[in-house]
């Protein structure tokens, strides 16, 4: 079996059983603690825990040094405060199991002068005796929105980053306020804020959307920067219950799809390919839009789309390319790579938001088109259409629910074993079902 990567025991000695951590301090550290050395134990012996003791105490010392400079951001300053009010809490404890020859219990400030320290640990010793930090040091909604955006824990997508930046914005708007401790959150507030945003003419799913980035930030506060909140999440439990207010796509009829493929016939690149790729792939426009010239790939002598991630954890599947589509996307291909481009459609590059959501402009530039194209009467329909088209031309075709979601990357369904172990149906199965994917299969 093969081994994984040895964790990097770089500034851990081992002595014995056990892992001490030692770094040499910069000028600023080594006055502030009286020398030039850092050392302490990790008390273990395991090498990955060992790391992970390092890595924080190379944290602690980081924010330390940015405070004595006057440099630490908010987050550092709170930080520092909470871990210096641990250490004096624990040796506070421990002095008041000792006394004076009075026999008067001793106290963190008998050995400690508060005017020697800087402002961070001054209030984290003035804080022993207290049951709550001060205000300065408590989580504001902003503070926590910046922690869990830059988080190491996880990857964030751009467009979740977005919309989360979004919700706080309009929750603080809401409030009128810049900022606001998180402590201070009601209920009421809450209520008011989604009132105000139905009032606005905003769907439900999307207050409920909202409420769920809120309350992602809240959640952070309490499981990842440990604050200690006295109230429950406020942002949950709203009941809007979007879901039945939400109506599926129409999907298109063969007379839509002509009418469509007429209007784009005359076109090239993205603006010729992107209708034709959604009808014969039923992908999703973002989808489609973010795909790379590296993402044109064979599969078992089957040339494929590579769709590497997308709305769900089941979005990243490998579409076979209908014939009928074939030699333009590989036509396609030739013309983005001549140009130096990394995406398969160039003009894709231009057009990217800060949320990096690539479809945005196409989607937009699809709606004109259809509506010059097609009557929609009472139907909804949009890009998302295709989807619902091809995946019931597939179906009246008999193609088997379980090759279908590896095509449009659709919930599997799969036992744990199976998600683990199963790569889906052969490319030919896949290719064979897109194959049935047809204009004249339609109404």
């Amino acid at each position: 079996m093969a081994r994984g990567k040895r964790p990097d025991p770089r500034y851990l000695r081992q002595r014995g059983n056990v892992w001490f951590f030692q770094k040499r301090l910069s000028p600023t550290l080594s006055e502030h603690l009286g020398k030039k050395v850092f050392q302490q134990t990790t008390n273990t012996g395991d090498l990955d825990e060992a790391c992970r003791v390092r890595d924080r105490l190379l944290a602690d010392l980081s924010d330390l040094e940015a405070e004595l400079k006057g440099q630490a951001s908010t987050a550092q300053r709170r930080q520092l405060f909470l871990n210096t009010l641990e250490k004096l809490r624990a040796a506070h404890a421990e002095l008041q199991q000792q006394a004076t020859d009075d026999g008067i219990p001793l106290d963190i400030t008998d050995v400690l002068d508060p005017e020697r320290l800087p402002p961070v640990e001054r209030d984290a010793l003035v804080a022993v005796s207290k049951a709550s930090p001060p205000a300065q040091y408590r989580l504001s909604l902003r503070a926590t929105l910046e922690d869990w955006t830059n988080s190491p824990l996880v990857e964030r997508k751009p467009t979740t980053v977005s919309k989360n930046t979004r919700s706080v914005e309009l929750f603080l708007s809401s409030v009128k306020l810049e900022d606001i401790q998180l402590e201070a959150i009601t209920r009421k507030q809450v209520k008011e804020f989604v009132t105000q945003q139905l009032s606005q003419g905003k769907t439900r799913q999307t207050v409920a959307n909202y409420l769920a980035g809120l309350s992602a930030i809240w959640s952070h506060a309490v499981e990842v920067m440990e604050e200690e909140l006295e109230r429950d999440n406020p942002f949950k439990g709203h009941n809007l219950k979007p879901k039945a207010t939400v109506k599926s796509y129409d999907q298109f009829t063969r007379a839509d799809v002509q009418a469509i493929f007429r209007a784009t016939q005359d076109q090239s690149g993205l603006e010729y390919l992107l209708p034709r790729l959604g009808f014969y792939t039923g992908a999703r426009i973002g989808e489609l839009c973010s795909l790379r010239v590296t993402d044109i790939q064979q599969r078992q002598r089957v040339w494929c789309l590579v769709i590497r991630e997308g709305k769900n954890r089941n979005a990243a599947r490998e579409v076979p390319i209908h014939p009928e589509l074939l030699p333009q996307v590989k036509a396609q291909l030739e013309r983005a790579r001549a140009a130096g481009s990394e995406l398969l459609f160039p003009e894709v590059a231009a057009s990217k938001r800060k949320d990096a959501r690539s479809g945005a402009k196409f989607s937009q530039w699809f709606s004109r088109l259809l509506k010059k194209t097609v009557k929609r009467g009472e139907r909804r329909l949009g890009f998302h259409s295709f989807r619902t088209t091809a995946i019931t031309i597939m179906g009246d075709a008999g193609v088997s629910e379980s090759v279908i979601v590896w095509i449009t990357g659709h919930e599997r369904g799969l036992t744990t074993a199976n998600k683990v172990y199963n790569r889906g149906p052969t490319f030919k199965t896949r290719l064979e079902a897109v194959e049935t994917i047809r204009v004249d299969a339609l109404h």
